[in-house]
């Protein structure tokens, strides 16, 4: 069965199977250090074995899935170690391109992100948790379309494909830390209003830091349910 919905886009298949595998990772339906066998992969998704192996290089390339020394291949497992990593070179970045793109802002951009922001703290107010997540997504990738920054972009598109995977290990996170994210979407977009592009970049490297809280306490959650090890 197919988890992944192309919204309508033609894809090719190779392009299909790299999306349907990397969903699955995310998503949690392969589960970190579970075996992956492409000849069985290609058989549930009807295809022949080529895409499927070559979605399983790409996802390779992302640290998605490793291979063993053996040749056996399987989902990469989690640690707090790497969360840490991730999120320190992720502050960095999304600090960066915020700043960048207030820097470029115009009086338009400025009002789309007061939208977006209203519907953050929306639904964090009726406590819609799943949507905080969901428009808050869509508030960081505003920024990275404004910021024009196609490196960095690109490097926190990877890293967020990991940070998705950590934040589903765990339980929704808590109604305060909820809030919190909604106050500090608020607190950044204040200060896109009033053109202070040094004060975002502050304000978001925060807001990515707590975040690293709430990615720690998943794994946290997800290892004690599992009786897991990190890696």
């Amino acid at each position: 069965m197919w988890t992944f919905q192309s919204g309508g886009k033609r894809l090719s298949t190779k392009d299909l199977v790299y999306l349907e595998l990397k969903n699955r990772i995310i998503e949690g339906f392969l589960k970190p250090n579970q075996s992956v066998n492409e000849d069985q992969l290609a058989a549930e998704l009807e295809v022949s074995r080529t895409p499927v192996r070559e979605a399983v290089q790409r996802l390779e390339t992302e640290e998605l899935i490793i291979r063993l020394p053996n040749g056996r291949l399987k989902v990469a497992p989690i640690s707090a170690r790497e969360v840490n990593e991730i999120f320190a070179v992720r502050g960095l970045l999304e600090g960066l391109v915020a700043k960048e793109a207030i820097q470029k802002a115009g009086d338009e951009d400025i009002r789309e992100l007061g939208e977006i922001t209203v519907k953050i703290v929306e639904a964090a107010e009726q406590d819609r948790r799943s949507d905080v997540v969901r428009y808050g997504s869509e508030f960081h990738a505003f920024l990275y379309r404004l910021s024009g920054n196609k490196t960095a972009v690109k490097i926190l598109n990877q890293l967020n494909d990991h940070i998705a995977r950590y934040r589903r290990l765990g339980p929704t996170r808590n109604l305060e830390r909820s809030r919190q994210a909604a106050r500090e979407h608020q607190e950044m977009f204040e200060a896109a209003r009033n053109r202070d592009a040094t004060l975002v970049e502050e304000l978001m490297r925060r807001h990515i830091s707590n975040s690293l809280a709430a990615a720690i306490e998943s794994i946290g959650h997800y290892l004690a349910e599992n009786n897991a090890q990190e890696d």
